[in-house]
This record gives structure tokens, sequence and C-alpha cells, in this order.
């Protein structure tokens, strides 16, 4: 890897890494997806280049993925978040209100 790459971009490689190998795909087949050259995906992820955040995108959604998610802080407890999430904002205002006070009471 090169030496030169800042934290937020080692989080970007490391986080499009497991992405794409979550998604079963190699660097050479999501290049391809995404329309780029063979050796596009390979060279970001050795920090040789950056991915301009249109091309990030992309290749966030050839990976089935959304920007939410590649961005969630503790990606392992996403689906639970988000299904927490989903349910929370169903509820009536009363409600939301026990739930926040629920929470904060088991700290």
């Amino acid at each position: 890897m090169n030496k030169k790459v800042t934290p937020i971009r080692k989080f970007l490689i490391d986080r499009l890494g497991m992405m794409r190998t979550k998604a079963g795909l190699s660097a050479r087949e999501l290049s391809g997806r995404i329309g780029k050259s063979k050796a596009y995906i390979a060279k970001f992820e050795s920090g040789d280049m950056a991915l301009p955040s249109e091309v990030l995108l992309d290749v966030i959604a050839a990976c089935g993925s959304t920007p939410e998610e590649f961005f969630f802080e503790d990606i392992s407890h996403y689906n639970d978040s988000k299904e927490i999430l989903e349910l929370y904002q169903k509820l009536n205002e009363d409600n939301k209100v026990r739930v926040k006070d629920l929470m904060k009471n088991l700290k």
C-alpha cells in the first residue's frame, strides 16, 4: 500500500474491500461493472489513486450497498441499527418518548 495513504483514505480502501468481498466480486469484476479498466479498483485499493465521489457512489451501488451502509461507523451492526430505526419511526410521538426514556435508563 502507498505510504502516503491518509487515515480517511485507508478507511475508504478498507471499507470498499470489505463491501467488494461481501458482494463476491474481485477487483477486476467490480472495475468492469462500473465501466472502468480492469486494474482501476486494484489501483485504488493499493492506495495508488483516489476515487472521485461519483465513482465511489457507483462502486457502492455495484456492490449492492448504499452510501448509508458504506459509511456506517460499525458496519457489523448496520442491519440491526437500521431495523431499530425503522421500528422507531413507525411509533407515535408518545411511544417515541417512552422508548427514549427506556433507552436512557438502560445505560
